[in-house]
This record gives structure tokens, sequence and C-alpha cells, in this order.
């Protein structure tokens, strides 16, 4: 008598690129928002990001670690110690970029936005925040504000970045 196979195989085959899929979409979505989050999608995908290692002469880079419900994040922040422009990246739970300015001098303000994603589960969620502060030269400390918000849920807290 004939083994038939039915249609058992075919069914495991679609769900196993079904899950690929899924798995890939969310991937796709973390590293766009937490990257890219200002630059068209395609832009985006089809450019290699550059990373500055080095802080260029005048700038400071200050880093600072937060914790939530058991979650952390580490923000890195170059700043210009004359003003400007600050940019920056957080990484761990949540990865994202920030952008934003330093007025200068002693306990100059300093303001900006984060865009990234957060992932405390297995799915990646949109994230956004806005922070300010102030750049304390003499004691090489950055203390924030900040107000966050994603998946439904805000938050506000603070935190202090150093730099040598």
């Amino acid at each position: 008598m004939p083994s038939k196979l039915g249609c058992g195989p075919m069914a495991a085959f679609v769900l196993i690129l079904l899950i690929l899929f899924l798995v890939g979409s969310n991937e796709a979505i973390g590293y766009y928002f937490s990257h890219c989050g200002d630059v068209e999608l395609f832009d985006c995908l089809m450019r290699r990001l550059e990373a500055d290692d080095e802080p260029e002469a005048g700038e400071a880079v200050a880093t600072g670690v937060y914790e939530y419900k058991g979650h952390s994040v580490t923000v890195t922040m170059t700043i210009p110690l004359s003003g400007g422009g600050v940019m920056g990246v957080v990484s761990g739970t949540c990865d994202g970029k920030f952008r934003g300015t330093y007025g200068g001098g002693q306990n100059g303000s300093i303001t900006g936005a984060m865009a990234g994603v957060c992932s405390p589960f297995f799915v990646n969620i949109p994230v956004s925040a806005q922070f300010t502060g102030t750049v304390n030269k003499s004691s090489n400390t950055v203390p924030l504000s900040f107000a966050g918000r994603g998946g439904g849920i805000t938050h506000e807290g603070s935190m202090v970045l150093t730099y040598p």
C-alpha cells in the first residue's frame, strides 16, 4: 500500500517561511527606527552607516547608564564643548540615535530628541524622547531630564552622563 504524505510537509514549510518573515520584519523595523528615523526607508537600507569612534578636538564623549524596571540603556553623547550640534546613541534594551544642541559655556543648556526602538520583549517598539539638561565643565558631568513615549506608555526620568 503506497504511503501518502498529504499537505503536512507543505504546511510545515509555509509555517517556517511565515515565522522567518515575521522575525525578519521585526528586525527590519528595529534597524530602521534605531538608525534611520529621519531618512527614507529605501535610502536607509541601501547605505552603510558611518560611525566616528574618535572625538574631534574640543569634543567630549559623555556616557551614562539608565535603568528602569530591570532594563538598562547606555547613552553615549558627543558634545562640542564650545557649543554646537550634539550627536549620540542609545544602546542596550533600547537602540537609537539622538541629536541636539549645546549652547556652550559653563552650565550651558543642552536640548534634543531621540528616536529608536526598545525591545524589552521579543518585539521592537518604536520610541521617542525629548531631553534637556546642562553641561557642567568643572565636574565633567551632564545632568539630563527626559520625557519618553512608545507603545502607548510615557515615562519621565533623569540621569547623569560623565566624561573624562
